[in-house]
């Protein structure tokens, strides 16, 4: 998990089909910028969206390759083998798939593709979900992301606004990325733009459930992601806290503050100092 995407917490759509957009995006904070040529797109629009990412992306690729994911149409649509064409041709190396419902998918693409692609699978339906380890487990996935709305759709839930319903899936999500040894699982996005209280307990869910990324569909949601899944205040005096007791105790069994400490306490503590950059 060394690949910077391994790490970033901000994933930023913007549609390919608004190229006046591009810059705008790339200039948050956002660690990486998803240009988007699938739902963002009108099906009357998709060629020109790919002549707006040949035209008007092409500089940004050089100047910021690590930052820039194309999610492209899924398998299956007759607009994907377009799409793909035109990452091999500007060397496009980081895919985000939509739909993905098995590891066949995703070696269909690597096999269209010239060069090996960093990929970021959406698990939106029912059937991604059933094969949601093989997926997860294939070599060219970097990590996986939820598709939520979607999702919703697949399984035919009316789902609440802490998408309670969702909470099976979103652990098996966590638990295959956990076998397969990758990196944190993207969580899904927040349609309500201007509500900051829906941002943040969506935040806080993802944070407490183990993903450690969130999809934004606005550039005003970008700080907030990235400020929500930093270690707070607290859980780093606490986390220091741990550490030194251990340490106290020769990594003996301690009490701290009435409750116990045994390595896995520790090990998560550390956990959370390395997120924050003090280990």
């Amino acid at each position: 998990m060394t690949h910077p995407l391994s790490f970033a917490q901000a994933f930023l759509f913007v549609p390919a089909n608004r190229p006046d957009r591009f810059a705008k995006s790339l200039a948050t904070r956002a660690h990486a910028v998803i240009v988007d040529l699938e739902d963002a797109v009108p099906l009357s629009e998709k060629e020109a969206a790919r002549e707006a990412i040949r035209r008007d992306l092409a500089p940004w690729l050089q100047q910021c390759p690590e930052r820039i994911v194309v999610r492209v149409n899924a398998c299956g649509t007759p607009f994907l083998e377009d799409d793909l064409r035109l990452m091999d041709e500007l060397g496009i190396r980081h895919l985000m798939l939509p739909k993905a419902e098995s590891d066949a998918q995703l070696s269909s693409v690597v096999n269209a593709l010239s060069f090996s692609p960093v990929l970021i699978p959406m698990i939106e339906s029912a059937k991604g979900v059933d094969q949601v380890k093989a997926i997860a487990a294939h070599p060219n996935t970097l990590r996986l992301s939820l598709g939520n709305i979607d999702l919703q759709f697949s399984f035919g839930l009316q789902c609440g606004p802490d998408e309670l319903e969702l909470l099976p899936v979103r652990h098996q999500i966590l638990l295959a990325s956990r076998l397969a040894e990758i990196a944190a699982p993207i969580d899904g996005v927040t349609v309500q733009i201007e509500s900051d209280a829906q941002l943040q307990a969506d935040i806080l869910r993802g944070k407490r459930l183990g993903f450690q990324a969130k999809l934004c569909i606005h550039p005003k949601q970008v700080d907030a992601v990235i400020q929500g899944f930093q270690p707070t205040a607290q859980e780093i005096d606490y986390a220091q806290a741990v550490v030194a007791a251990d340490k106290a105790a020769h990594g003996g069994v301690v009490q701290l503050n009435g409750k116990m400490v045994d390595r896995p306490v520790v090990m998560l503590a550390k956990f959370v100092l390395q997120k924050a950059g003090l280990q």
